[in-house]
């Protein structure tokens, strides 16, 4: 195995606590990864300006990758970023109209007026019956449920894609970034990547394809992931705690 160059990492439940605050210890090892050359990329499901803001104050160097796949946002000139977006959105509307006249529950996220890759619903409906008024209206779409919400985008649109797209900006290769996340919709960035870390409380799915499991759930446990990254590639020594 190659040595690994960047580290990609899903925010909520990775490197947060279940209520969505910001793991003390997993800041710090952000910042040791930082500090050693060794880029981070902030993946989310999140939207664009979210993403932009919890990079800037988390220290991150690295392009951000938002609206699961579907939106980079790179560094310009300064201070200044560059956004781009992957796709654009109408089948999502398509089934949203139908997805409320079936269930008047159903709310979509705060963030879907600053979206423009993929709706974000929250979990008032089963994944299931999204996913079954897409097939039923043929609709070229994929709904994933990230443990937070369900996100509805373009099949090709994924944490995967976002990486790959990130490391042509960075000029290496995506089998060299190692990427720590605990939801379904990071199986299509493990499988981009070149080494794979699931966050304890992750879904089995997840877990049984990652190189390694932490021990801890939750931010703890991203903050265990990027330091057992920079042990096992030779950032840190073996008895050097982060």
């Amino acid at each position: 195995m190659g040595r690994i160059k960047a580290i990609s990492l899903d925010i909520d439940g990775t490197i947060t606590y279940r209520d969505r605050t910001l793991s003390v210890e997993a800041l710090k090892a952000i910042r040791l990864a930082e500090s050693l050359g060794v880029p981070v990329m902030l993946v989310t499901g999140n939207s664009v300006p979210f993403a932009e803001a919890a990079a800037v104050f988390i220290g991150t160097s690295g392009p951000v990758i938002a609206e699961d796949g579907g939106a980079l946002s790179l560094r310009d000139e300064g201070t200044m970023r560059k956004r781009v977006f992957l796709t654009d959105m109408d089948e999502e509307w398509i089934l949203w109209s139908e997805l409320k006249k079936r269930y008047p529950e159903a709310e979509l996220s705060f963030s879907t007026m600053e979206r423009r890759a993929g709706l974000v619903i929250r979990r008032t409906v089963p994944v299931d019956a999204v996913r079954r008024i897409i097939e039923e209206l043929g609709l070229n779409l994929t709904a994933v449920d990230s443990g937070f919400a369900i996100h509805v985008k373009k099949p090709w649109i994924n944490k995967g894609t976002g990486i790959e797209k990130a490391c042509e900006v960075l000029g290496i290769n995506p089998r060299e970034v190692a990427h720590v996340g605990d939801g379904e919709n990071d199986l299509d960035a493990f499988r981009a990547v070149g080494y794979r870390v699931a966050v304890a409380q992750a879904p089995e799915s997840l877990r049984k394809e990652a190189d390694y499991v932490t021990e801890k759930p939750y931010g703890d446990g991203g903050a265990e992931a990027i330091v057992h990254i920079l042990r096992k590639f030779g950032y840190i020594g073996e008895g050097d705690e982060g």
